[in-house]
């Protein structure tokens, strides 16, 4: 992590102050080493609006904002990411505690990055407002921006293995209705290979579901999900391989 850019964010987050995503996550991917390894450049579109869905990868060791760095720093603008609301484990003690500095802190950085916030997976009863509230605002910003490029990972949350995850019910209804506003859909597939950072950007398509599906939100998922496990090595691709 580059210092000017750490004591500069953290700056912003006293003061408040609104910062360029695109032009720090720029900052930010210069610093990854290995250099990441940057596949389907040619299936960027040029401009928005777009919607963009990656995997969750994780490991241990391995922290997500470096894929989210590298990706956006691919895409010719910045982008507006539904990110977690906070970290936790959903147990008593210490994790109570980082559950609450982590959320005031990612409400912060969503305020000076333009970004938005969604309670943490899996979901707790009674978040169902606050994952309501949020699906809103994040309607509301691709709306007031003609040419929003957004980004979600379905996943939401960490899986063992960094195998591809089943999105929890009620994301692909969450995906249809960005994707309608966005018009197009550029799956993205993160992963590391030879001890470098991968991130593939397969060709863009529209989000479409067959007159009279039954199960929408379902049949939405499996669709998104499955153009990204395209985008992986075969042994990361969980149910969707």
């Amino acid at each position: 992590m580059p210092i000017k850019l750490l004591l500069a964010a953290l700056g912003s987050i006293i003061s408040g102050r609104r910062r360029n995503f695109h032009q720090d996550c720029r900052w930010l991917s210069r610093c990854i080493q290995p250099k990441p390894v940057i596949l389907g450049k040619e299936n960027i579109l040029g401009r928005g609006p777009f919607l963009v869905t990656l995997n969750h990868y994780s490991r241990p060791g391995f922290f997500i904002l470096w894929a989210a760095a590298a990706i956006n720093a691919a895409l010719p603008k910045s982008s507006i990411w539904l990110m977690t609301g906070a970290w936790t484990s959903r147990k008593g003690g210490f994790d109570r505690l980082r559950t609450w500095l982590t959320g005031k802190l990612f409400a912060r950085l969503a305020q000076i990055y333009g970004l938005v916030t969604m309670p943490p997976m899996p979901p707790a009863p009674g978040d169902s407002a606050d994952r309501a509230l949020s699906v809103r605002r994040l309607l509301q910003k691709m709306r007031a921006e003609e040419d929003a490029i957004v980004c979600i990972a379905p996943e939401g949350m960490d899986f063992p293995g960094g195998l591809l995850g089943a999105p929890f019910p009620g994301t692909g209804k969450l995906l249809l209705q960005t994707a309608r506003l966005a018009g197009r859909v550029l799956p993205v597939g993160v992963f590391e290979e030879n001890e470098r950072l991968v991130i593939r950007f397969g060709k863009p398509y529209v989000l479409t579901l067959p007159e009279g599906t039954a199960d929408v939100d379902r049949a939405a998922c499996d669709e998104v999900m499955r153009r990204i496990a395209a985008l992986l090595p075969e042994g990361m691709r969980g149910e969707y391989g």
